[in-house]
């Protein structure tokens, strides 16, 4: 089965209320840019690329800014307490009640997760009909995140959070990057059954996943290839390293489909451009979002194009260019 068969309804959640403190910022975090796209924008973007039939925002700190940059593409849920990732999810019932099909969970400030992994998680759901499945990662230092705790089987028993974590538990590797596909009566009902009754005093949703478990419900999990897709943002150099890994990742792609790019590091190509066979990029060039450029071309150094311009077959642009669009 690919993501293009299924026909189970999908709503995404997008977890967006948190404060962001970290950021010392008089804006919401979210509506912070990785290549000119807010984070949120990006979570955004990447739900409805999966084919959700529905995109729920849970919103509340700063929601204006949200609701300003998203607009009316998806539909809204406030958390007015920050009572935790439960307690926000709860929020979103509304949308999900009298509802069959999947749950996807996404966060707001986690904005570079590949299409296709997400894609794999919902179809591993639906195939192996689990209650529950998991994006997960191998971390060598996992200092920080929920660990994964299996049953001599493999079977997932539960999530334990750093605070909550004995010294065994502590040492699991294999951890929680927060994002799921749920059984959307099931996640519903469990949801009803959570509590506060933890270090934090807060609502976890990964209790939602020991509930299941204990109530005999099958729950799965598929482990993230590349860590840097469930990297979030936190503060300005996270914000920086999240832009650097979408750069590699853009140029990369770019190459592998034959465009010569002298030097990865100072080449900045932004998201949905297109570049024509057997044309080089010379160093320290920006190409923005919609430009198109053609076969067999060679673009810098230093040049700046920007956002829409087209390119034909055969050009040279020439050092410390801009090209605009008027």
């Amino acid at each position: 089965m690919k993501i293009d068969d299924v026909e189970e309804y999908v709503i995404t959640v997008i977890m967006a209320a948190g404060k962001g403190t970290r950021m010392k910022t008089n804006k919401s975090k979210l509506v912070h840019k990785i290549y000119d796209k807010e984070l949120v924008k990006r979570v955004a973007d990447l739900a409805k690329s999966i084919g959700s039939d529905e995109v729920v925002t849970v919103i509340g700190y700063m929601k204006e800014q949200i609701e300003e940059v998203l607009g009316d593409t998806v539909n809204y849920a406030i958390q007015e307490e920050l009572l935790g990732t439960g307690h926000a999810l709860m929020q979103a019932v509304p949308y999900l009640k009298g509802k069959k099909g999947r749950v996807v969970i996404l966060y707001g400030d986690v904005p570079i997760i590949r299409k296709e992994t997400l894609e794999n998680l919902i179809v591993k759901s639906i195939n192996n009909k689990e209650y529950v499945t998991l994006l997960t990662a191998i971390y060598e230092n996992p200092t920080g995140y929920g660990r994964i705790v299996r049953d001599e089987g493999g079977n997932i028993n539960e999530i334990v959070e750093e605070k909550d974590a004995d010294t065994l538990q502590k040492r699991i590797k294999e951890i929680n990057s927060g994002i799921y596909c749920f059984d959307m009566e099931e996640l519903v009902e469990s949801l009803k059954h959570i509590n506060n009754d933890n270090a934090q005093g807060e609502y976890y949703l990964t209790d939602v996943v020991k509930i299941m478990n204990d109530k005999g419900l099958k729950t799965g999990a598929v482990i993230v290839e590349d860590n840097t897709e469930i990297l979030g943002v936190n503060d300005r150099s996270q914000l920086e390293l999240l832009t650097r890994v979408l750069r590699m990742r853009i140029n990369a792609e770019h190459m592998k489909n034959g465009v010569t790019i002298e030097d990865a590091s100072t080449t900045y190509i932004y998201d949905d451009v297109k570049i024509g066979l057997d044309t080089i990029i010379h160093p320290n060039t920006t190409i923005k979002s919609g430009a198109i450029i053609g076969e067999n071309c060679e673009i810098g150094p230093n040049v700046y194009i920007e956002s829409n311009c087209k390119i034909k077959d055969n050009s040279i642009i020439k050092s410390n260019i801009e090209m605009k669009t008027y």
